[in-house]
């Protein structure tokens, strides 16, 4: 007895010793569990241990002191063997889970562990009592059979839970649907398997259930992986126009990418309008909600600036009576919004108040979503913008072709003046920081109003160069590399515009 408590103090000092070792070496987390219970072994063994020999004194003439020492024996064995057992599996466990050899769950390990237990256990009664274990078959079988029916659906999610980890159709933290459910695989167990939805709740599926279920993993092979809605559009549009749009605006949105195999496209003609499918490739199905909020916000502000029209459903009656008067009253009210807004540009105070009203009629309202861009450094070019609302930031390419940032165009603030006067290529992105509104003046408009006031080209010259712009950085490069006078700078600048409107 004395040989066995000495085995119980040994043991526990190497359990709390191997649990520092695996703490520091492999920055593990203790488990509560395995220590607690090799104090629970230590208090059982002298438990037992007294017990015995106060079982062998009181009772000497009774029982045989012999027999009660070799159950107290067995006994401090069988919890022994449990406790060091469960420790060695955990630490197996741990060290696998830890270096990410193989995604198992604990309950695997402990059905090994189980078996161990019985068997040394069975050896040890073996040895102890120097028994013949060949009657124990019959025993056995019969408890067995009552064993097998009383916990036959226990059983069944057991080896149901055995057959998934064999296939391996999921991993723990895996994306997945299972009978309906979609949700990360948190745990799984000798008899469940745990959920956990994107609304953080937990659902609990029987192994049986899981193993007749169809599996779909959104995490399989890799988390990269094609996402895709349907949208209706107007007939009116050509689909060849809205599907460069689409794409467009996808090549733009960081969160996703679009290729070969993954772009937008013409599923059908249905009765509100073309079909088509936005297709795109994701990195992680867990954020597929936040992107697609992020891919179809953007998708509005796109269509709308492009006047692509999303049609009402067919079984909604949509009637709106327009008249030319009704038409001519939203063509001034939008005139006068825009009026409003170029009067508050107070480097545009020195146009007259007919000349501010040819270009209000002339110009467009166009609204941006955060990250979109207004215009792209390198392209070709023929408007201005006004900031109605909102901001953009300035951009331009750096080192290794990076977008640098520059500035900030707030309301109130203008650019793209020189590529309306004289179509040169944009010199920077403009991209908006927020959703942004902004009053556009393309060449053709500009021209319609040269051909009604001439006048208003020198104005808006004057204008532009009095406010520190584009304008006046050019005519001091003109002038710098021709070596003249800025007068004739400004001159030759001027001709320039004149035979990019082709005026006389």
């Amino acid at each position: 007895m004395n040989g066995v408590l000495l085995f119980a103090n040994i043991y526990l000092v190497l359990v709390l010793a191997l649990s520092i070792f695996l703490k520091r070496r492999y920055e593990v987390r203790y488990d509560r569990k395995t220590i607690f219970s090799a104090f629970l072994f230590l208090l059982v063994a002298l438990i037992l241990w007294k017990w015995g020999d106060m079982q062998s004194s009181i009772f000497n003439n009774q029982i045989d002191p012999s027999s009660i020492q070799k159950w107290t024996k067995l006994l401090i064995l069988v919890f022994a063997s449990n406790a060091i057992i469960q420790f060695i599996f955990w630490s197996i466990f741990t060290i696998i889970r830890k270096n990410d050899l193989v995604k198992m769950p604990r309950f695997i390990f402990n059905i090994f562990a189980l078996l161990v237990i019985v068997g040394i256990s069975l050896y040890s009664y073996k040895l102890i009592f120097n028994a013949n274990l060949s009657h124990l078959l019959v025993t056995s079988t019969v408890l067995s059979a009552v064993i097998g029916l009383s916990l036959q659906d226990t059983l069944t999610n057991l080896f149901a839970g055995l057959s998934l980890q064999v296939e391996s159709p999921f991993n723990v933290d895996d994306w997945v649907n299972l009978g309906g459910y979609e949700g990360k695989v948190v745990s799984q167990n000798w008899r469940s398997l745990t959920l956990l939805t994107r609304e953080n709740h937990r659902i609990f599926l029987p192994n049986k259930a899981v193993a007749e279920e169809k599996i779909v993993n959104f995490s399989r092979p890799t988390l990269r992986q094609i996402h895709s809605f349907y949208v209706d559009l107007d007939y009116a549009h050509p689909p060849n126009f809205v599907k460069n749009t689409i794409s467009a605006l996808l090549d733009e949105i960081d969160e996703v990418s679009i290729d070969s195999t993954a772009y937008p496209f013409v599923v059908s003609y249905e009765a509100s309008g073309i079909r088509y499918c936005i297709k795109y490739w994701i990195e992680d199905y867990a954020n597929v909600i936040a992107i697609q909020d992020v891919v179809l916000t953007r998708l509005w502000y796109t269509l709308d600036r492009n006047k692509i029209k999303i049609p009402y459903t067919i079984s909604e009656i949509h009637m709106e009576l327009e008249s030319p008067e009704s038409d001519k009253r939203k063509k001034e009210e939008k005139s006068n919004y825009i009026k409003e807004k170029l009067s508050e540009q107070d480097w545009l105070s020195e146009l007259d108040e007919s000349q501010l009203d040819l270009l209000s009629e002339s110009a467009r309202l166009e609204r941006y979503a955060a990250n979109d861009n207004l215009v792209t450094q390198g392209e070709e070019g023929d408007s201005m913008f006004f900031v109605v609302s909102g901001s953009t930031k300035v951009l331009v390419k750096g080192a290794y072709n990076t977008d640098v940032y520059v500035a900030d165009k707030k309301v109130g603030d203008f650019f793209g003046e020189m590529s309306l006067l004289t179509g040169d290529p944009r010199t920077a992105t403009v991209r908006a920081s927020e959703d942004t509104e902004v009053i556009v003046i393309d060449k053709a408009s500009f021209t319609k109003i040269l051909a009604k006031d001439s006048k208003i080209l020198g104005s808006l010259f004057d204008a532009l160069e009095s406010h520190q712009s584009s304008l006046t950085k050019i005519i001091e490069e003109a002038k710098n590399s021709s070596n003249i006078p800025i007068q004739s700078a400004r001159k030759i600048i001027m001709n320039k515009i004149f035979g990019y409107l082709n005026l006389k």
